[in-house]
């Protein structure tokens, strides 16, 4: 079964969650094979293995000529590997030259349109899509991921919103995609900086921002500062990222945490990080990719930073159209969130919030068992407030 496209059902293909999440996530969203995933799954028990056979099936797929699935699975294989990995930089180019390969003929169209946004000393990677051929656009839709999402991945989602007749602008941020591995320019709080960049280069203004996952806390962030902005959609809730990933972790570990950071013990809790990491392997990549792409050298120093990226103290600001999207089990963002988040937008034009279940498929994190569905409420609901918006002015 499939949703505009996009295949519905969260499969048990692992038992460790996050890596079952992981899994899911490449077979609904980045393009991977569910027959191959699910054969490959067994034989993953660390990350090691991971990387090891995701190269595997990469090469297996680039060997049949079939160039979107080798990325896909070059993508999933360097997901997880550490930043010093010497195996990652080129894992990255050759997934973005296969899918360059794969989507050839779009690019030859013009049907995607490439461009460097300038921003401070480098640039932001960005893709514009056009609305179908003879078809008069609706808008813009503005389009970013989150803390660990690839343009690339992303390309289904927003090909879908333009062939509903939507312009969408596609670009990657400080701290993602080729901005951090290409020019080394780590995540700012201050999401306005880089979204202002991108309204500028393309002088556009009464847009829609959608912010994917920890995009959650960015969009808003920027529509928070950018009147340019119209309607802002956070797919997923993402209110808090410190409390978020916080709320993981066993309560005793959750209380230290609070209480080292509050006395500003950094050696105590660089020590305290390092044995989860040597325990936990996902610790290990947590820590890894988030010094990596916040710019810090420290478990310390990755936390502190963390603490910047809440909206807790600018939702009150946020005045437009806001649609508020979350998971019932997501297991990275608690759903309460969705609550406070809801109830801290006191001044925005329209409130609308879904959270979507598991009857739907649609109760994991950014509802990857059943994107079609998260996508069909987006497009219906910036179709809806742009009506509603032209009735009014008419």
């Amino acid at each position: 079964m499939k949703d505009l496209g996009f295949p519905v059902g969260v499969h048990a293909l692992h038992e460790d969650r996050s890596l079952d999440f992981q899994l899911n996530r490449l077979a609904t969203l980045g393009g991977g094979r569910l027959e191959e995933v699910r054969k490959l799954a067994p034989r993953i028990r660390d990350l090691a293995d991971w990387k090891r056979e995701f190269l595997a099936l990469a090469e297996a797929a680039a060997s049949e000529g079939r160039a979107h699935d080798a990325g896909a699975y070059l993508r999933a294989a360097e997901f997880f590997m550490a930043p010093g990995d010497p195996d990652r930089a080129p894992t990255y180019d050759r997934q973005a030259a296969l899918f360059r390969e794969a989507q050839a003929d779009a690019f030859a169209r013009g049907a995607i349109r490439a461009s460097e946004v300038p921003y401070e000393a480098g640039h932001l990677p960005a893709w514009r899509l056009g609305a179908p051929e003879g078809v008069t656009p609706k808008g813009v839709v503005v389009v970013h991921g989150g803390f660990d999402s690839y343009k690339e991945e992303l390309y289904p989602l927003v090909r879908c919103m333009a062939d509903a007749g939507h312009e969408v602008v596609l670009f990657e941020g400080p701290g993602q995609g080729a901005v951090i591995r290409k020019q080394g320019i780590p995540f700012t709080p201050e999401w306005e900086r880089p979204v202002a960049a991108v309204l500028d280069h393309f002088d556009l203004a009464d847009v829609t921002l959608l912010g994917i996952s920890l995009g959650g806390y960015l969009a808003p962030r920027a529509a928070a500062f950018l009147p340019r902005i119209r309607r802002v959609i956070a797919f997923d809730v993402c209110w808090d990222l410190f409390e978020a990933g916080l709320s993981t972790r066993p309560r005793g570990l959750r209380i230290a945490t609070r209480l080292l950071l509050g006395l500003r013990a950094g050696r105590i809790m660089d020590a305290l990080a390092r044995r989860q990491m040597d325990r936990d392997p996902f610790s290990r990549w947590a820590f890894e990719h988030g010094t990596y792409v916040f710019g810090v050298e420290r478990p310390y120093d990755y936390l502190r930073r963390m603490k910047a990226f809440t909206t807790r103290h600018i939702s009150p600001r946020i005045t437009q159209d806001f649609l508020l999207l979350a998971g019932s089990e997501d297991h990275y963002m608690p759903l309460e969130h969705f609550h406070r988040q809801a109830r801290a937008l006191s001044n925005v034009r329209s409130f609308t919030g879904r959270i979507f279940t598991r009857a739907e498929s649609a109760h994991t994190h950014c509802q990857c068992g059943n994107l079609g569905l998260a996508l069909r409420v987006m497009l219906d609901w910036i179709d809806e407030r742009s009506a509603a918006r032209f009735t009014a002015e008419s």
